[in-house]
């Protein structure tokens, strides 16, 4: 019953937290620094968000009360774009750590950081599959691909190899297919 949103009202990226009904608004940041990009785990536990406060794009999870607030990549090159995984042991994220935007997972914790494809393209619009075991992403530099890889980055398989740009990947409810937009 709750939204995280991002808002400039107080001269500031900042992160809220509002009711369905808005009757409740909640400035869970608080910091001088902008905050951004919030995406609640599906179980309600965390708060999963980019912060600029390490002077770059770092991804940090908080309690949905604000409180908490922990770095998880710490790394000096840009992370961005935090996704939860559906059982909310991972968070998918991009990061620039080697010269290209990769997509990367890594625990609910900050560990075991995983690059999931090792190309030259750039990587991005994750989809996870409804059990948490793998990813569709795209692939692209000029002509853009579908893949699917495993969560620990093995079993890359393109899905859409050809003349068309294909993206947006989705899950069906079951996992067994994955619709994208090809044109």
């Amino acid at each position: 019953g709750q939204i995280a949103f991002v808002s400039y009202r107080d001269e500031n990226w900042e992160i809220y937290l509002t009711s369905i009904d808005g009757s409740v608004l909640i400035n869970l940041t608080n910091h001088s620094s902008d905050d951004y990009s919030p995406d609640l785990s599906p179980r309600g536990r965390w708060i999963a968000f980019v912060s600029y406060r390490d002077s770059n794009q770092e991804i940090y999870r908080m309690n949905p009360d604000g409180s908490g607030q922990t770095n998880l990549t710490n790394n000096e090159e840009n992370d961005y774009f935090p996704l939860w995984s559906p059982d909310s042991r991972y968070i998918a994220f991009y990061s620039e750590r080697y010269g290209d935007p990769s997509i990367f997972v890594m625990n609910a914790d900050g560990s075991g950081v995983t690059r999931l494809a090792s190309n030259v393209r750039d990587d991005y619009s994750p989809s996870w599959s409804p059990n948490s075991q793998r990813i569709a992403y795209v692939a692209g530099a000029g002509n853009n691909d579908v893949y699917v890889v495993y969560v620990d980055g093995h079993g890359q398989i393109n899905l859409s190899s050809n003349a068309a740009d294909d993206n947006s990947p989705s899950w069906s409810p079951d996992g067994q297919h994955i619709a994208f937009v090809s044109n």
